[in-house]
């Protein structure tokens, strides 16, 4: 029905995202309708200037094919990131939706409702931003264009009401925001069926399967949270985007040692990573993977047991074996040759005496390796900690770096 094109934008000198529908292939009723829908989304999208929402920039008609001019947004669908990735932490899957939610309350304080909130229309950055985009069925207060008892929406995603064709508004985004969110944290959709009729019955008239079953360490109040998002009747729902997103930050803040992003530690004591370490290993997986590369770390560094070890477990998830090495190039680097410009003399002297003190004289003959593999400060300090067996005295080795 349609293509998406890579372009470019002589005026400005910046690229953009040309979403052209093939209106011709449509019959003259059908087509009226879809011009209009089509319309619409660029009157939407074009209303809700917020930054996690993909801006429109232009709405025209090229012979006699709608096309919309929006911003170019490099990264990956949530649909893919999932794919490659499973369920999430608690949060990272939070954050996540946050921004979406942060969006849904731009869009519905303008009166529209999205009704189409689903992983593929969430757009993940590199850095860990979230981009909404595909207004393409939403509905604005003003609009007489949506005819009553249609059903429009994804299946999976849709609320009850929108499964009974009734009217949807914002508490319908946020039944489906709970079922991403559920998605995210158990890698398992709360509906699924072999078709749609399969589906509607079981968001209209079942409980989705406990969440707890496939994601045993959940938080209660992060349970609750989803349970009320999912629940049936839509006055039962939180009111707004932004009661939600509250309860979500409380949900997460109230949960012990699951909110620690600025220092990872592993739950069985092996080693400590250092947000430093991380940042620059997520960086260079970026290059390889896109956005997902920050749960791919994050994830891999409650795993290792080392540096090594953190660096092999996020290379298995490059697939294509010469991208692989060249990450693995790119950790490492010519350490031998840059050893000695990595890391201070003062700085080895440092590590030699602070963990001779746990060692012993063997500490010489540690900090001469670290020295010849070493990729940065930070590393050299993170290959000495490892040798370190008890997690407290393992902390506070690592804490004297950073003094």
């Amino acid at each position: 029905m349609g293509m998406i094109y890579l372009a470019h934008d002589p005026s400005i000198d910046r690229k953009v995202a040309i979403k052209l529908i093939r209106a011709d292939l449509l019959g003259s009723d059908e087509r009226a309708d879809y011009l209009a829908r089509f319309q619409r989304e660029a009157q939407a999208a074009g209303r809700c200037a917020h930054p996690n929402i993909v801006a429109v920039y232009d709405f025209s008609v090229h012979e006699g094919n709608p096309f919309l001019a929006m911003e170019y947004v490099e990264g990956s669908n949530l649909s893919q990131v999932l794919a490659r990735s499973g369920r999430f932490t608690p949060p990272a899957a939070v954050a996540l939706i946050e921004q979406v939610l942060d969006a849904l309350a731009c869009a519905h304080g303008l009166g529209i409702v999205h009704r189409d909130v689903k992983p593929a229309n969430i757009l993940l950055l590199a850095d860990w931003r979230v981009k909404m985009t595909d207004f393409g069925i939403s509905r604005l207060d003003t609009s007489g264009l949506t005819q009553a008892g249609s059903v429009i929406g994804t299946p999976s995603y849709m609320s009850p009401e929108q499964c009974r064709g009734e009217a949807a508004d914002a508490r319908s985004d946020l039944f489906s925001a709970g079922i991403v969110l559920y998605e995210l944290l158990s890698g398992a959709r709360p509906f699924a069926g072999r078709n749609m009729t399969e589906i509607a019955l079981q968001v209209m008239n079942q409980a989705p399967p406990d969440i707890r079953i496939l994601s045993p360490h959940l938080a209660p109040s992060l349970v609750a949270v989803i349970e009320r998002a999912l629940a049936k009747r839509s006055e039962d729902r939180f009111a707004t985007a932004g009661e939600m997103a509250a309860s979500l930050r409380h949900a997460v803040q109230s949960t012990p040692d699951e909110t620690a992003d600025r220092t990872v530690i592993l739950p069985r004591g092996q080693t400590t990573f250092t947000e430093a370490t991380l940042s620059t290993v997520e960086r260079k997986l970026a290059q390889h993977v896109g956005p997902i590369a920050h749960h791919l770390v994050q994830t891999a560094a409650r795993q290792a047991g080392s540096l090594e070890e953190l660096h092999d477990i996020v290379a298995q998830r490059i697939d294509q074996p010469e991208q692989r090495s060249r990450f693995r190039r790119e950790l490492t680097g010519d350490t031998h040759a840059r050893s000695a410009h990595t890391v201070a003399p003062a700085l080895a002297q440092q590590g030699e005496r602070e963990l001779a003190a746990y060692l012993g004289p063997i500490a010489r003959i540690l900090v001469k390796r670290a020295l010849e593999t070493a990729t940065s400060p930070d590393d050299f300090w993170q290959r000495l900690a490892s040798h370190i067996e008890r997690d407290a005295d393992r902390q506070a080795f690592l804490r004297k770096r950073r003094t």
